[in-house]
Order: C-alpha cells, then structure tokens, then sequence
C-alpha cells in the first residue's frame, strides 16, 4: 500500500504539470479579454492602439505564449498567486477568505448526501417491491431529473411571493454568528445534496438486493441473527466498494456544483469567486482556481483508493 501510494504521489506533480498547461492554453481561447473590459471602462471611441500595447504590456499579455506559461507557473510553484486583474486584490488572500466557505458547504452536502442516499438505498432494499420502495424510487427519479439551478430558484422564490419570507443577508461567518451561519447554508447544502443522493440510493439499493441474495446471507438469517445486524453488519459493508467510488465522485463533482448553488443564494465562496472571475475575465484567477481544483480533485481519487483496502481486506494493492 505504501509503495502504491508514494507512486501516485509521484505522478501527482505530472498531472498538475499537463492540467496546468491545458487550463493555461483553452482560457486564452475564450472570447474578450480584460483589455477590452478596461478600455470599454473609459470613454467609449477614444482608445488607441498605443492604450491597448500599454495595458498589454502591463498585463504581460504582450510577450510570446510559452513565455507567459514559464512566468506564471513558475510563480504559481514559489506559492505566489497573482494578483486579480480587475480588483488588484491578492489571489492567495482572496482563496484564504473563501475557501472556507466552500468546504463548510461542501461538507454539509456531504454530511447531507451520504446518510440520505445510502439509508434510502438500503431501506428500499430491505423492503422490495412495498409501498415505500416504491415512494423512495420515485423521489430519486424526480431528483434526477430537476436541475438543482431550478431548484434553488424555486425555494428562493415561492416562500418569497408566498410568506414574503427571504433568506439572511448578507452572509454570516461561522465562528460571528453559528445560527445564522447554518441557516443561510443549509438550504443550499440539501439542494446540492439531492440530485447525489439519488443516484447513490439507486446505486446502493441495487448493490444491496445483490448482496442479500448472497448465501452467507442466508445463513446469517438461519443463524438467527436480526435484521437489523445481518444488513448492517454484514450486507452493507459488503456494498460499499462501489458506493465509495460513487461518493468520490458526486463529492468531487460538488465542486462544480458549488459554482451554481453559490452564485444563486449569493455566499461568497470560490464558487461565486469563479463566475465573477470569467464573466470579467480575469484570467489569473480562473488559472489558479481551475489547477487548485484540478488538484484536489485528484487528491481525492487517491483518497477514495486507499480508501478500498480499510472496507474490504481482500482489497490490498502492493
């Protein structure tokens, strides 16, 4: 296991070489640019040629294209970010204030996601072909096919036109104000956590009623042990390769998700940070933002693999 690991430790700066090389090479494929925005800024019609070579010098976006790379990653690997374009603020400082904000949502989405998407899962199960069985597979369906941007919409705006009740603003930290705190994110949180859930409840009813009709199974039942124990203790651990795989993903994936959900009920995580960012193309934070992501996307399929050996023994990669 540790030789397996100290491999992909090594491989990890390779990858994030080539992520940060190809980030690099599409956002300049997109249309406009942060010369436009500033010379738009002043006063329509009377910017020159000689205004555009000073802010591309400025910028750096004169020089030749491997040139701009080597200097910006080469500062990005001595731990300095840049600075916004637009709002001449520090990247790294601006990540410091946000980033928690993110994770907080992303764990409540976790913390959301996974009782909800396996205890469904496994309750359908156990109980086939009954009422809530098929109660639990219709919400999943619904799930996945509401656009969690719709969603959030709609809790934002009929208990506005209904109750003229509003979500808190502005957003509240954590640690100054814990109540108000979880109010403003847990909404967003569950949003975020449905359409997850439900894919990871039809994933562990299947794998579920796979495992149930399994022969030890059968002789735990004979064996008299309760339900309760032969699906917890021994079904459930049994599923949970493919159901940590899939929690890897929907939570990575979250990430993206994150960008939505942030944006809509106005919290000032990376999310909203990204958006503003292209819409205003300020590449240097769209770079940092994608490779810091890319990063800790891929960190976290590490996780998930070492993760296979703890839930199931037979599982030993040398």
């Amino acid at each position: 296991m540790r030789n397996y690991i100290f491999r992909r430790l090594l491989l990890l700066p390779i990858t994030l070489l080539f992520l940060s090389i190809f980030v690099f090479a599409m956002i300049r494929q997109v249309p406009g640019s942060v010369i436009d925005a500033r010379l738009s800024a002043g006063f329509p019609g009377t910017a020159n040629a000689d205004d555009r070579a000073k802010l591309e010098a400025h910028f750096g976006l004169d020089k030749p294209m491997h040139v701009q790379y080597v200097n910006w990653i080469g500062q990005v690997f001595t731990g300095d970010f840049g600075t916004s374009w637009l709002t001449k603020e520090d990247i790294l400082d601006n990540f410091g204030r946000r980033m928690p904000v993110t994770m907080e949502l992303l764990l409540l989405t976790l913390l959301v996601y996974v009782p909800l998407g396996i205890g469904t899962g496994v309750w359908s199960a156990v109980r086939q072909n009954r009422a809530d069985d098929y109660i639990i597979r219709s919400f999943t369906i619904l799930f996945l096919a509401v656009p969690n941007f719709w969603l959030a919409t709609l809790v934002i705006v009929v208990p506005l036109v209904l109750w003229g009740y509003a979500p808190p603003v502005p957003y509240s930290q954590l640690w100054e104000d814990p109540a108000t705190n979880i109010v403003q994110m847990i909404v967003p949180a569950i949003i975020s956590a449905l359409a997850g859930a439900a894919v990871l409840g039809r994933v562990a009813r299947s794998e579920m009623l796979e495992v149930l009709r399994q022969d030890y199974v059968r002789t735990a039942y004979a064996k008299g042990l309760t339900g309760y124990v032969v699906v917890i203790r021994h079904a459930l651990r049994n599923t949970m390769i493919p159901l940590i795989t899939l929690i890897g993903l929907v939570f990575a994936t979250g990430i993206a998700g994150s960008v939505i959900v942030e944006q809509i009920f106005a919290i000032p995580g990376m999310g909203r940070y990204f958006v503003q960012s292209v819409l205003t193309n300020d590449l240097p934070v769209v770079q940092v933002w994608t490779l810091v992501f890319g990063a800790a996307f891929i960190l976290l399929n590490l996780l998930v693999d070492i993760s296979y050996g703890f839930f199931d023994p037979r599982i030993r990669v040398q």
